[in-house]
């Protein structure tokens, strides 16, 4: 006998990214039905509603969670622990932007409701769907690169535009990802190279070049982080928002004891790849001529009108998958805490000269354990 399921509510926080969502929604069918959406602003709400239909809307969060089975935090960043650990608690199933959160306190309260909760967390880290990384991700697992000892990653996104509003007004952007010195959006660099390596970082050192471009900000124009992983690798990462140069969102290479990828950088530059034994020596082979063999079959076609070049509708479909399957998220919260982790301690690093500090491992943090088993038994 087939079980006819009821569509799950869901909710969207946050109209202006919001929208990122909607093909992946579409693709889901009668699975779900797009119920409101929550913005301070009623004229963004407003907005999200003239372009994807009638809809309620939300003036509370709090009404937001009592009207919905699920919630897409599309918030500005600051928001996305509070609101995660607040739906969590109240049953609601929560598919949070990036990062997961941007404080130690903030860690400690998401990482407690997720652990007591019976509710999905996932974070949605888009970046590991794109149809390369993907590719590299198979490579990797299947191990032709061989043991993955060092890994880069640059994000580089001039967005001074985006610091203000058109009245002069700073926006969250302003404090919360220039506002501080670090590196404060982590996720769309490691979180590809944590998978692929399938490691986690246990220890960071970050410096970076001082205020040149835009010095009103704490952050400095370039930031660097260097991360020695639990299995002894290295990984460096670049994160800059403000320098005066053409973008590069998505940059990424590893090196392993077999091959190495490198990601091209724009201008029409391939992706790329070298497989000892196999690739002539001082040459590169097209990342494309893998494709046939490594790409998994269900990520060919990504949903119509999905945004980031096809990979913004997997995180929410495999979200939905997990839901269905009363089974943990790819991206659950000790994955999600592992790529925002260090971004954290990085601002500590940085205060400190760039000295070299430990990164917790959120499985060993006690927030939330509580007196029974629950959720972390299956972890013992």
């Amino acid at each position: 006998m087939t079980i006819v399921r009821p569509a799950l509510k869901v909710g969207v926080a946050g109209g202006s990214r919001g929208g990122g969502y909607i093909a992946a929604i579409r693709a889901a069918g009668e699975r779900v039905t797009l119920q409101g959406i929550y913005d301070p602003n009623p004229d963004v709400a407003a907005r999200f509603m003239q372009e994807y239909g009638p809809l309620e809307a939300y003036d509370r969060f709090e009404a937001a969670v009592e009207a919905c089975d699920v919630l897409i935090l599309s918030s500005p960043q600051h928001n996305h622990a509070p609101q995660a650990a607040f739906a969590l608690r109240a049953g609601v199933h929560v598919l949070s932007e990036v990062p997961a959160a941007v404080s130690m306190e903030q860690v400690h309260e998401l990482l407690a409701a997720a652990r007591q909760s019976a509710s999905v967390y996932m974070m949605a880290e888009n970046y590991g769907y794109t149809r390369d990384n993907l590719i590299v991700r198979e490579m990797a697992r299947a191990g032709v690169f061989g043991a993955l000892y060092l890994g880069e990653a640059e994000y580089i996104h001039e967005m001074k535009a985006a610091h203000r509003t058109t009245d002069g007004d700073p926006t969250w952007r302003y404090y919360w990802q220039v506002g501080r010195n670090g590196i404060t959006y982590p996720t769309h660099s490691l979180g590809p190279l944590l998978e692929w390596m399938d490691d986690r970082i246990e220890s960071v050192s970050c410096v970076g070049t001082g205020r040149w471009t835009d010095p009103e900000h704490e952050i400095d124009d370039a930031v660097t982080l260097l991360a020695r992983t639990r299995k002894g690798g290295l990984i460096r990462t670049r994160l800059d928002l403000l320098s005066n140069r053409p973008e590069l969102w998505d940059y990424y290479a590893i090196q392993g004891t077999q091959g190495a990828y490198e990601s091209g950088r724009g201008m029409n530059d391939t992706a790329r790849v070298f497989i000892e034994g196999s690739t002539p020596t001082n040459t590169w082979q097209s990342l494309e001529s893998f494709a046939e063999r490594f790409l998994p079959t269900r990520y060919l076609n990504s949903p119509v009108s999905s945004g980031h070049w096809g990979s913004d509708a997997w995180p929410f479909l495999e979200f939905l998958e997990a839901i269905e399957s009363n089974t943990r998220a790819p991206i659950d919260i000790y994955r999600a805490l592992n790529m925002t982790l260090p971004g954290i301690i990085s601002e500590n690093s940085i205060a400190q000269g760039g000295a070299w500090l430990r990164v917790p491992d959120p499985r060993t943090l006690t927030a939330g354990i509580g007196i029974a088993p629950g959720l972390e038994s299956p972890l013992a």
